[in-house]
């Protein structure tokens, strides 16, 4: 990608760009080496980027998607409270206020400037999931907040070190109003020394090329790759796509609509995304901040027409959006949002139900809603207190070539789970079963991805359990191209006794366990795709000796029919249904 115009050559050009891919990269790992909290250090719930000085984004490392799609409005933000003027060399700014980060207010957002000679070059940022922000309930994910104000303390880009000094009085504010402060501020630092890293290799660049080569090249590659979209979008026939669903509840209006529509309207190399027929902003905390949703529905699209393309700037810059406030998915101050995960999970599957008819090839069938789980004690009358969050994968759709994937988030980029031995070596927790779950998953052609299992056993007293599930009705795995959908999640409580009881909503604080009860999470598995009898049998009979399905299950879903005898395991080729 050369650059004659900007006065940069190719060469340079790409090692600029690169170099700036390879800074988050390395911030990344800085953050996961110092952090505190396992959802940062294992489960990977954060992202980095590098923005220009007018806050367009350079490059960002893989991760949560929607937090470096935010970033740089994170950043623009910053810019309108302090002006340029009000930026100084040494400053580290702190936001978490949803309507200035686009998700919920445990996202905590962390970013300085970087000066080379004076001159302000770059920024570099970076937004983690903290591990308690002192709202309502220990963890944050409220599910029955009414206002923002019971979320947490709130950030609006004040100074947490101003020019090289820290501020004081803000670092003992926060520790304060936390419940697990050596943890939050351990996490913080560990965001702080990750800008640092960044900033430094950012200088380093600059230092070598000049400031003005490193925005030049930039620049350019920006406007290239708004041009390559540009001829992607145009390579998509033009017309109007859209989907619907609609959530279960909000947590605390039982009387609500909750419906989300999105609508694709593709003319030529122009694309405008619009939400006719969304619910009006819920009175609970289901809401979804603006940048939130546009910045959803943008890396979907960039992730279909261009999925292997660093992201900058320019895959988002010329996209136009028709979005009304007041909305389910523009909801205004204080409206609630601390679980703004659930929309964000249903516009991606919306986005690629509508493209799925533009660009039938490269759409998946839906996968599951966010699913996890909290455990916590926080009165330390009953024992050391103590707060753990885990996000927990299950299946996602099938593909038009292949099964789904199992173990991932859809929306949550590359977040694993937390090891068993990291969650049993650090609380008072013990995992007595860890599987596959392909009970939950759809038939197709291509089936899809499995839940999971996960058994916890509660070692100790005084242990308090949350989660969150949504779309138990409206589900998100739905099948497509004839593909059978797949089930929601549940939670499971002291299963296989009498007193087993099921949750498929989300309850918002649950207990105290007793010692030694048990504690079950079944994530939802992904919907098929295609007819599942189009299915090939060699797969069905892999599946049968995987044990992930029966034999009476291949025939009734797929009209195979598996024989195992002295010979071994074989599909009757004769029997099976055409």
């Amino acid at each position: 990608m050369g650059s004659q115009s900007s006065g940069v050559d190719v060469v340079t050009t790409e090692i600029i760009r690169n170099g700036l891919i390879a800074a988050t990269d390395e911030m990344a790992r800085t953050l996961v080496r110092t952090a505190f909290n396992p959802l940062l250090y294992e489960v990977q719930d954060f992202s980095v980027c590098i923005v220009s000085a007018d806050a367009r984004l350079w490059a960002e490392t893989s991760g949560i998607t929607i937090f470096s799609r935010a970033l740089p409005d994170v950043v623009k933000g910053g810019l309108r409270k302090h002006g340029f003027e009000g930026i100084a060399e040494g400053d580290v700014l702190i936001a978490n206020d949803p309507y200035e980060t686009g998700s919920h207010i445990s996202d905590t957002s962390v970013y300085m400037p970087v000066f080379l000679e004076g001159e302000l070059v770059a920024f570099a940022a970076s937004t983690a999931h903290w591990a308690d922000i002192g709202g309502k309930n220990p963890g944050g994910w409220c599910p029955d907040s009414t206002d923002v104000y019971q979320e947490g303390i709130c950030f609006t880009h004040q100074k947490l070190v101003a020019a090289g000094e820290p501020n004081e009085a803000l670092w003992d504010l926060i520790a304060h109003n936390v419940r697990v402060p050596v943890t939050v501020k351990g996490d913080l630092e560990a965001q702080i020394a990750a800008c640092l890293q960044g900033a430094e290799r950012v200088k380093a660049l600059c230092a070598k090329y000049g400031s003005a080569a490193v925005s030049a090249a930039m620049d350019h590659v920006i406007a290239e790759t708004a041009r390559v979209m540009a001829d992607k979008i145009a390579e998509i026939p033009d017309g109007d796509y859209g989907a619907s669903l609609h959530l279960d509840a909000d947590g605390v209006d039982p009387d609500g609509e909750f419906n989300i529509a999105v609508q694709v309207h593709i003319a030529g190399n122009r694309l405008r995304f619009s939400f006719d027929g969304t619910s009006p902003a819920a009175k609970g905390p289901i809401n979804l901040p603006e940048i939130g949703a546009v910045g959803a529905v943008f890396t979907v699209l960039k992730g279909l027409i261009l999925p292997h393309d660093p992201t900058n700037e320019g895959h988002f810059q010329d996209l136009e959006v028709e979005l009304p406030p007041g909305l389910l998915v523009s909801p205004q101050r204080p409206s609630p949002t601390d679980s703004f995960g659930y929309i964000l999970n249903s516009l991606i599957e919306l986005m690629l139900r509508a493209l799925s008819e533009a660009l039938p090839d490269r759409c998946p069938a839906g996968g599951l809603q966010m699913f996890g789980v909290g455990f916590n004690r926080i009165n330390p009358r009953d024992g050391d207190p103590f707060i753990y969050l885990e996000p927990l994968g299950g299946g996602n759709g099938g593909q038009p070539t292949d099964d789904g994937p199992t173990m991932t988030i859809i929306g949550g980029g590359d977040v694993p789970n937390v090891p068993v031995e990291v969650m049993e070596n650090r609380f008072p927790l013990q995992t007595t079963r860890l599987e596959l779950f392909p009970e939950v998953t759809g038939a197709g052609m291509f089936r899809g991805g499995f839940g999971i299992r996960k058994d916890y056993r509660i070692l100790e007293s005084g242990v308090f359990l949350s989660f969150s599930t949504e779309n138990t009705e409206d589900v998100l795995c739905r099948g497509m191209k004839g593909g059978v959908s797949g089930l929601p999640s549940a939670v499971v409580i002291a299963p296989g006794t009498d007193g087993e009881a099921v949750f498929k909503e989300c309850v918002s604080y649950y207990g105290p366990l007793p010692e030694g009860e048990i504690v079950s999470l079944r994530s939802g598995g992904g919907g098929g795709w295609g007819d599942p009898l189009r299915r090939d049998p060699e797969r069905v009979l892999a599946d049968v000796r995987n044990g992930f399905i029966s034999i009476e299950n291949a025939k009734a879903a797929y009209g195979v029919t598996v024989i195992e005898d002295q010979e071994g395991w074989r599909v009757d080729q004769e029997l099976k249904t055409q």
